[in-house]
């Protein structure tokens, strides 16, 4: 983890600060504290999520990184266990490198390193964590396929997953389908395999 502006005595003061933040009851001093932490904290905040992205090939104008680190403190904040978190630097480095990656891996707009990619995700056992963990297993194995064609099989496999879709063939939108010159027999038996995969991927038991 790159070092942050944090010295020892500022952390314990953000610790403390933290602390004040979950136990106030009334709103108002929950946004005021929460604010003022903000402040403490963006400097550092903004540098990680720049070392990050930089890592990760993406480079954002001063303006939005700056919305960024603050959406990226709030998730920190949410994240935040008083009884459990020991080391705020390293917290915060961490769930801050777990939100880049939802906000990026969603959008298809970066690429991680597979070790990288594993090491962020082993942060997280959730729930949520799984199935986002699921989806980028997804994205991975589509990107995979040797070609367009192979692709828009799959995406068609998959909206075929959803029971509004289940008979729809993937179209451009103006409304016509999308010409694979595939022999639709070819066609039938590849959609087929990748809906057991995306099944087997999702965990997707077949009904009965």
């Amino acid at each position: 983890m790159e070092s942050g502006l944090m010295n020892k005595n500022t952390e314990n003061e953000c610790k403390q600060m933290i602390e004040k933040y979950y136990s106030f009851k009334q709103e108002k001093r929950k946004i005021k504290i929460r604010n003022e932490l903000y402040c403490i904290m963006s400097g550092d905040i903004q540098m990680w999520i720049k070392s990050i992205l930089r890592k990760w090939g993406r480079y954002e104008e001063e303006g939005e990184i700056l919305s960024i680190s603050f959406d990226a403190f709030l998730f920190c904040l949410e994240q935040y266990n008083i009884k459990k978190t020991s080391g705020l630097n390293k917290f915060f480095y961490d769930a801050i490198r777990y939100f880049l990656l939802m906000k990026y891996g969603k959008e298809n707009k970066v690429r991680l390193p597979v070790k990288e990619l594993k090491e962020i995700l082993e942060m997280d056992s959730s729930p949520e964590g799984i199935v986002f963990d699921n989806l980028l297993t997804l994205i991975q194995f589509r990107d995979c396929l040797p070609n367009d064609i192979t692709r828009v099989v799959w995406d068609d496999a998959a909206m075929s997953l959803s029971s509004e879709n289940k008979y729809k063939v993937r179209s451009k939108k103006d409304g016509t389908k999308y010409s694979t010159g595939m022999d639709n027999l070819v066609y039938k038996r590849l959609k087929e395999a990748f809906i057991n995969q995306i099944k087997l991927i999702l965990n997707i038991k077949n009904k009965l």
